[in-house]
């Protein structure tokens, strides 16, 4: 590990060169991630960002914002080649002062060549994530509507300034309960009449799962508020979803506080299955296996707040 107090960009990057070679040099990397967190949120990263190192090697660049109040512009940094945080190449930058709004002109220099580059917020995301310097430059760019002080008034500014390569970990989130969702209508022998998801009216995730649900099958569902358990980020889980379908059938999946999750179908068998909620690692990880246009994210932001996310989204693979 090499510590630099009050540096600069050109002396992060030959110092990153020297660890890479005392380490033995790295190689295999498979993209370049950018992450942008605060100083409250850094240990709670780091854990996470371990976690999805362990299956994505990458060269890791993460941004502290510190004291954006400081006159005087200071860069301190951490460069960590395969030691705490995992196979990676890790650069942990804290900014201050005026530096910390240009923290472009640091993480630029410091990217790996010829590998994707990711930019991920775990802060309140940016109004518009491509635009940003940090994501202008990025194949793509991971938000976390979570966060944000109004997490569902987050999703109408995500679909308003939506660009391809924009994705939710609050659609991470619900990854499983889709995968059953569909299963679900593997047997299906009608069309749905009418849905009804039991969740917090304030969490992001139920309402991209209502407008997934929405997209696919023609209607718009309905949020039932109610008070829910938490997950293991202390936000909303799901709690049921039911599907009323014309012929007079149900589909019904629930979830209680342990995780237990039943589907049930009008003459089928119940099914069970442990739906645990996911960790901030886990869900970021998931999201590094695929770096292509996220087209059932797209679709699912757009059905739900109303809004023509991209007019080159034609159907939900």
């Amino acid at each position: 590990m090499i510590a630099l107090w009050d540096t600069t960009a050109t002396e992060v990057v030959t110092a990153l060169a020297s660890e890479r070679q005392s380490a033995g040099g790295t190689s295999g990397l498979a993209l370049n991630l950018v992450v942008i967190v605060d100083e409250k949120g850094e240990r709670e990263a780091e854990a996470a960002l371990t976690l999805a190192a362990q299956q994505h090697p990458c060269r890791l660049l993460i941004v502290v914002r510190r004291d954006n109040h400081h006159t005087d512009p200071r860069l301190d940094a951490e460069i960590v080649v395969g030691g705490r945080l995992g196979p990676c190449e890790a650069v942990v930058m804290r900014m201050y002062g005026p530096l910390a709004d240009h923290a472009e002109s640091v993480v630029m220099p410091l990217l790996a060549p010829d590998v994707p580059v990711v930019t991920c917020w775990f802060v309140p995301p940016p109004h518009c994530a491509a635009e940003d310097p940090l994501g202008a430059f990025a194949d793509r760019r991971i938000s976390y509507s979570a966060r944000s002080q109004d997490p569902v008034a987050t999703l109408a500014v995500r679909a308003s300034d939506y660009n391809p390569g924009d994705t939710d970990l609050c659609w991470t989130r619900i990854t499983y309960w889709r995968s059953l969702i569909a299963s679900a209508f593997d047997t299906a022998t009608a069309d749905a009449a009418s849905v009804t998801i039991t969740a917090d009216a304030a969490d992001p995730s139920a309402s991209l799962l209502a407008g997934w649900l929405g997209g696919r099958l023609g209607i718009r569902p309905t949020i039932a508020d109610t008070e829910v358990v938490r997950n293991s980020e202390h936000l909303p889980a799901i709690k049921a979803v039911s599907i009323n379908l014309t012929n007079g059938d149900d589909i019904t999946v629930t979830r209680d506080e342990a995780g237990h999750t039943q589907l049930r179908r009008t003459g089928f068998p119940d099914r069970s299955q442990i739906l645990n909620g996911r960790t901030l690692g886990e869900l970021l990880a998931e999201e590094l296996r695929h770096l292509d246009p996220d087209q059932p994210y797209a679709a699912a932001l757009s059905y739900c707040t109303d809004d023509a996310v991209s007019s080159s989204v034609k159907e939900v693979s």
